[in-house]
């Protein structure tokens, strides 16, 4: 198992691919870019004494074991983020059918700019990619119910880019865990048919727990090797997702 461990994004190192942006661009994202092990930096002062000095927000986040023996787990800075977030990620000339399904489709992941506060982890295991981020200081409220509205709001959204082709994704709400001050999560599976005519098949999962003014973000999501389907686990994320809620509501009060 290879690790990168770290505090806020504004002190971490870069970290490998991104992972948690729309399941299009994880397919775009698979291979590029190899594993990081170097810690990332911190500015805190090694003399500071614990009790002096309110907890890293990355204190909160999940260890290197929640997420498999297996995995490989690092850091992803913000600005790698930034860069793969919703349908900004997917490209230029973006077409979105239903309109109203471009805000479930942007939905999938908050406006990470809106918060003041932003650390995250990513770990892939195989063609397993599973994303953590903790959000600190911003719209919390609303975060949600939002993503619990999605499917009734947009059950299927249709996607035309000039990069990735034709991106069809399908909605569907899964049962989580009563957790903090409310959680929520669905399955979304993005089917993209590319300008070539060759197609594949992401399943992800994506789950939102808010705890006062932070909220956990997990999503998880297979993709798929050549000629291969590829499937992700309910349960296990749901799992995931409760112990993702209390490590950071146990590390951060």
């Amino acid at each position: 198992m290879r690790t990168a461990t770290g505090s806020s994004f504004r002190r971490r190192a870069a970290g490998g691919c991104t992972a948690v942006v729309a399941a299009a661009v994880l397919t775009a994202c698979a291979g590029n870019g190899g594993s990081h092990d170097g810690a990332a930096a911190s500015s805190s002062s090694p003399s500071s004494a614990a009790s002096e000095t309110p907890p890293e927000l990355a204190d909160g986040l999940l260890q290197a074991t929640s997420f498999g023996p297996e995995a490989t787990v690092v850091a992803v800075s913000l600005e790698q983020l930034r860069a793969g977030t919703g349908l900004a990620a997917i490209g230029k000339g973006l077409r979105v059918t239903p309109e109203a399904c471009a805000t479930a489709v942007q939905g999938t992941q908050p406006d990470l700019d809106a918060f003041d506060d932003v650390a995250g982890v990513s770990a892939t295991s195989g063609s397993d990619v599973t994303v953590e981020i903790l959000l600190r200081g911003g719209p919390t409220k609303g975060a949600v119910a939002q993503l619990a509205g999605a499917v009734k709001r947009c059950p299927q959204a249709r996607v035309t880019s000039p990069q990735l082709g034709t991106i069809t994704v399908d909605f569907e709400n899964l049962p989580v865990p009563d957790l903090g001050d409310g959680a929520a999560a669905l399955r979304y599976t993005t089917s993209i048919t590319k300008p070539d005519e060759s197609t594949a098949t992401v399943p992800a999962l994506v789950g939102l727990v808010q705890d006062g003014d932070r909220l956990v973000v997990l999503v998880n999501a297979a993709v798929p090797a050549a000629g291969k389907s590829s499937t992700v686990d309910p349960s296990r994320f749901a799992d995931l997702l409760k112990k993702a809620y209390q490590v950071q509501a146990d590390a951060l009060g």
